[in-house]
């Protein structure tokens, strides 16, 4: 027979949501900001639309509601700091790019910029924004992407002996995946 813990419901989240962070960038004509991201995930093929699920309080959320654009950015371990940092302080009373190091970069595809050191980003029209507790899930429609050509394998899979992108596991605890060669 197993042995079982019983786990707080307050953390069960955390036995399913162990994947790569992002951060979201967002411009509103002069104002902007990027905020890290746990909760996200592809919820459509056809059309292509990515999902993440922002705090009420955000004002990452207040921006793409007037915006109606995003951008996801795909940050490796060695921006954990300036993770972190985008996670923890508001962008309505600091400068997360220039505090944090950051380099936006304007997007092709949408209003809005890009982080110059993350190794990818996905450009997001506003799709939909589905109200749930104290979150709001914000849906895009993927209207551009691009990575560092040195990311994929030739089959077309994330190469984790060349980047190792940032995996939130609660609270602190970060890691990265390891592979099984």
């Amino acid at each position: 027979m197993s042995d079982f813990a019983a786990i707080p419901i307050q953390d069960s989240h955390r036995l399913v949501n162990a994947g790569n962070v992002i951060l979201v960038s967002v411009q509103l004509q002069e104002r902007r900001t990027v905020t890290t991201v746990a909760w996200h995930m592809p919820v459509s093929n056809q059309p292509k639309l990515l999902s993440c699920a922002l705090a009420n309080k955000r004002y990452s959320l207040e921006l793409i509601k007037e915006a109606k654009c995003f951008c996801i950015n795909i940050p490796e371990f060695k921006l954990l700091d300036a993770v972190v940092f985008c996670g923890t302080y508001s962008g309505r009373k600091v400068d997360k790019c220039k505090e944090a190091n950051l380099t936006a970069m304007p997007c092709s595809s949408i209003h809005g910029f890009f982080i110059d050191e993350c190794v990818a980003h996905i450009e997001c029209e506003l799709y939909s924004m589905i109200e749930a507790g104290d979150h709001t899930i914000v849906v895009g429609t993927v209207t551009g992407a691009k990575a560092q050509k040195h990311l994929f394998t030739p089959d077309g899979v994330i190469d984790i002996n060349k980047v190792q992108l940032i995996h939130h596991l609660g609270g602190t605890h970060f890691g990265i995946l390891k592979s099984q060669e």
